[in-house]
């Protein structure tokens, strides 16, 4: 074991701050928990548009086990507003029924990092993502809906 100079100070400083230096998993916790600490203050009048149907939790798929690159579909609802998606390798594919003009936002731990439209369909449409969790709020103009939290 090779003994430490400490009485450089130079040698000293650049020590502690390795030391310091948070673990790349720690910075993800950190920006989670941040995310969750700003939600103490979330507007109450934004609806929670709660999970109805996961095709990966769907038995009759896992019967013979999913299909490689099958897309991931996801449905939430409120009473007033279903919000359906398809998750795939090219991006995420939505549609609000019925239709509705507004803005929809992908939300991460971090906060909104995409924003986008629907057209006259209600449909809208986000490109490829990093995995993690998300959520998608949606601004119309019948009111404000936030989906539950996903992992993709």
């Amino acid at each position: 074991m090779s003994s430490r100079n400490w009485s450089d100070d130079d040698e000293l400083m650049r020590e502690l701050a390795e030391a310091l230096r948070p673990e790349p998993g720690e910075q993800q916790v950190r920006a989670a928990a941040r995310g969750a600490y700003e939600w103490r203050t979330a507007d109450i009048d934004v609806e929670l548009a709660a999970l109805l149907y996961d095709s990966d939790l769907d038995q009759t798929v896992r019967v013979r086990g999913p299909l490689s690159g099958s897309p991931r579909i996801l449905v939430f609802g409120t009473a007033d507003l279903r919000v359906e998606m398809e998750f795939s390798e090219s991006g995420i594919e939505g549609q609000l029924i019925p239709p509705e003009p507004g803005a929809v936002r992908l939300l991460t731990s971090a906060g909104a990092t995409e924003e986008t439209t629907t057209d006259e369909l209600g449909c809208f449409s986000f490109p490829p993502r990093r995995r993690g969790p998300i959520r998608v709020a949606c601004l119309l103009s019948c009111g404000q809906f936030v989906t539950e939290w996903v992992t993709g």
